[in-house]
């Protein structure tokens, strides 16, 4: 047994017979089947959103809890996309909501083939290569920024004579 990033390992016997298994699997050809999105790329978007930084069930879904029993909304998309109303004991619920914690030290969000830290810097540069592109750096806005380009004016700054008020407080720039 060995360890890997201080996690204890315990499916293999020692540190070169993982790297050996993790070296095959790198050399496999893998291909996953993606379908195209139904609607518009802006739609994939907020779905996953919806996914990857919000919890299992949100409070407007949840109806009330009575007699040791949790109702609240689903929808059955088998059944042209209604809303309807489902309930289950208490004990059941919590069983269902933790499914969907994860353990200390996973993340919901991985990045795997193309952007996966094992290969972004020499498969991206292939990639450039081979469609004859050039990936441009983005440039990261500050939070000044972002806000100013969402309501199209600077909310820090007075309106009738222009003197910043608060952006040093909240904004820490």
């Amino acid at each position: 047994m060995f360890t890997l990033r201080k996690k204890k390992i315990s499916h293999f016997l020692n540190e070169i017979d993982f790297k050996a298994l993790k070296n095959e699997l790198y050399t496999k050809e893998w291909v996953v089947y993606c379908k195209p999105p139904f609607k518009t790329p802006e739609n994939v978007i907020e779905y996953l959103g919806r996914y990857t930084h919000k919890i299992a069930i949100t409070n407007s879904r949840l109806i009330t809890v009575k007699d040791n029993r949790v109702y609240f909304k689903w929808r059955d998309y088998k059944d042209n996309n209604k809303e309807k109303v489902m309930n289950l004991s208490v004990f059941e619920f919590i069983r269902r909501f933790l499914m969907h914690v994860l353990p200390k030290g996973f993340f919901k969000i991985r990045h795997f083939g193309l952007l996966s830290n094992r290969n972004k810097k020499t498969k991206l540069k292939l990639c450039q290569k081979l469609t004859g592109s050039r990936f441009t750096e983005v440039k990261r806005l500050s939070r000044r920024e972002i806000i100013k380009k969402i309501f199209g004016a600077d909310i820090f700054c007075c309106p009738l004579c222009g003197s910043e008020f608060i952006n040093r407080i909240i904004l820490r720039e």
